[in-house]
């Protein structure tokens, strides 16, 4: 790359991420903030003329009537189309059928979930290009071949996830808390060449605004974005931040404050012709990525 990136990608699930665990809390939080969101994270990047990936669980284009909680929280055609009706264009992906766990599901499961989420998207007019694994549980690459995925999100680098691999998940929460408090520069990353499947690592959640996560001040969180945009500025790599529309439930406008100074920097470098901000499907081989 001859220049350095910023990539962001968006999971959006609404209720389905929470599916194997619901809470009343988390569900009405969805129901009251979602959509406010969503629309707000799309003017920003119209603000800001930014292209993101947003990787959609499918059934969230299709109504299941027998579900008995509130429709708006597993089915939102409405957001989709808003995020197809933005003025600057993003690249919607996927994020499975039914946000199954790639990492402790059936094979076949996951083979027909992923069949069944390339139905849903080509009958909708909607690229299959990239893939972000619920939960991050990253496996079964050759499952992503066989239905036409190009591009793929894996697991952020850095020292806080050696921790959590070493010492295990509570221990990797407490060093990614720590590594989000202390003024380091995250990771930037270069694609991974899988043959005609390629992984793009990501470096850094914008993280929730919730309980001890507070403790991490908007300062701080914009200046550690600032330093992995520089990085990648320097080094001509990838700073691929990532997030949830959830991830700003709670302190909305200085959740947005936060992530529109990071765009600002962004874009005057981009302006400059010193960065490119750029979605996933830019980083799919030229020869396969689907416009």
């Amino acid at each position: 790359m001859s220049l350095g990136t910023l990539c962001i990608s968006i999971d959006l699930e609404l209720a389905w991420g929470t599916w194997d665990k619901p809470t009343a809390d988390n569900d009405a939080r969805c129901a009251a903030h979602e959509r406010e969101v969503v629309r707000r994270l799309l003017a920003l990047f119209d603000d800001h003329q930014v292209s993101t990936t947003w990787a959609i669980v499918a059934r969230l284009l299709e109504r299941d009537p027998s579900r008995p909680r509130s429709d708006e929280l597993w089915y939102a055609p409405d957001l989709i189309d808003q995020i197809r009706a933005a003025r600057t264009a993003q690249e919607i992906g996927s994020h499975s059928y039914a946000h199954l766990y790639f990492g402790q599901t059936d094979r076949e499961a996951l083979r027909a979930d992923l069949w069944a989420a390339k139905r849903v998207h080509d009958r909708h007019g909607l690229a299959f290009t990239s893939f972000v694994f619920p939960r991050n549980q990253v496996a079964h690459l050759d499952l992503l071949r066989e239905v036409g995925i190009k591009v793929f999100r894996s697991v952020d680098r850095g020292w806080h996830m050696t921790a959590r691999n070493r010492l295990g998940t509570t221990a990797g929460r407490l060093a990614n808390l720590a590594d989000k408090l202390l003024p380091l520069p995250p990771a930037t990353v270069t694609p991974v060449d899988h043959g005609d499947l390629v992984e793009l690592p990501s470096s850094m959640l914008l993280l929730a605004r919730r309980g001890l996560r507070r403790a991490v001040l908007p300062q701080s969180a914009v200046a550690k974005a600032w330093l992995g945009t520089e990085r990648a500025r320097r080094r001509a790599q990838i700073f691929h931040l990532w997030f949830h529309p959830s991830n700003f439930y709670y302190d909305m406008d200085r959740q947005f404050r936060t992530l529109g100074a990071v765009l600002q920097r962004a874009a005057r470098l981009r302006d400059r012709g010193e960065l490119a901000i750029q979605p996933m499907n830019a980083f799919a081989k030229p020869d396969t990525n689907q416009r």
